[in-house]
């Protein structure tokens, strides 16, 4: 809860303390005033829009808790005043603080405002875009296995190798014979990440895992049992559950994600094109030798 109060903070300490009370607020309800300041029900509710879903997702389950929000605007708003009461918005190091963050306001605010002018990506450069990078949107084969572990300290002597080896076939053996794989993985694997699964690895493609076992794990059939396998880890044993045959994604299932890079791609041009004229207008240096 803690933390959730620090969240919250977090998000009021970045709103305004609300209108002033000499402005006109209309038939907007007022939740709350403190001094000058007034946070009214539709500007409350905008900010709220604007919470992350998770906070979003608590006060939707417990609404009570909105009292709370109100109670630390008042409580920010309260502790603003006394700092300008107390002149510390004059303080150099304030103020420097403020002009940062006003910085950072506008700049954003520039920003929306500069991509609220990019086109829209039509229907057709959608389509146009997927049709010529078929090969972007085409899921490669993967595979769901489980290993057990065998351990192999570093710098170990040719008895230890010996030794992780015998065991390593040894329990193959017993695989082979019908005992259960995540049975023993629980019980003989040295990989504390997979162990207490049963030795699962889940669904993973080619490039995630070391070289040596990939090739032989990408090899393997479902059900098949693999030779023990040596990596920098140890000897390895495993056995395919299941796999996955690489695959074209369909336009509609990619739709939105092709959506979402192109306008991104049109949104970094539109602000390099700004940031070159703004340039020219404000010059700007860094001074590399200093950094």
């Amino acid at each position: 809860m803690k933390k959730f109060f620090g969240i919250l903070f977090c998000i009021f300490i970045c709103w305004s303390s609300g209108a002033m009370a000499g402005q006109k607020q209309g038939q907007d309800e007022i939740l709350a005033q403190v001094g000058p300041y007034k946070l009214t029900k539709k500007e409350f509710e905008a900010k709220l829009e604007t919470a992350p879903p998770q906070i979003k997702m608590i006060l939707a389950h417990q609404p009570q808790l909105k009292k709370a929000l109100v109670e630390r605007w008042v409580e920010i708003s309260l502790l603003s005043l006394a700092a300008r009461d107390a002149k510390l918005d004059q303080d150099p190091k304030i103020k420097a603080k403020i002009e940062e963050i006003t910085k950072q306001i506008l700049a954003q605010a520039y920003l929306e405002k500069t991509f609220a002018g990019v086109e829209k990506v039509s229907e057709k450069e959608l389509r146009t875009y997927y049709e010529t990078h078929k090969e972007k949107f085409r899921k490669p084969a993967s595979i769901r296995a489980r290993h057990i572990l065998i351990e192999v300290p570093q710098n170990a002597s040719p008895k230890e190798e010996k030794e992780a080896l015998k065991k390593a076939k040894e329990l193959r053996a017993r695989l082979l014979k019908g005992e259960d794989f995540a049975k023993l993985a629980r019980e003989y694997s040295a990989d504390p990440g997979t162990k207490n699964r049963g030795g699962d690895l889940g669904f993973f493609t080619r490039g995630q895992m070391v070289k040596e076992f990939e090739e032989v794990a990408f090899k393997l059939k479902p059900g098949e049992i693999s030779q023990p396998v040596r990596t920098a880890f140890g000897y390895h044993i495993i056995k395919v559950e299941e796999i996955r045959e690489a695959k074209q994604q369909k336009y509609e299932e990619v739709k939105e994600k092709v959506r979402q890079e192109l306008t991104q791609a049109r949104e970094e041009a539109a602000l390099q094109k700004v940031l070159r004229e703004l340039q020219k207008k404000y010059p700007a240096h860094i001074y590399e030798d200093r950094i």
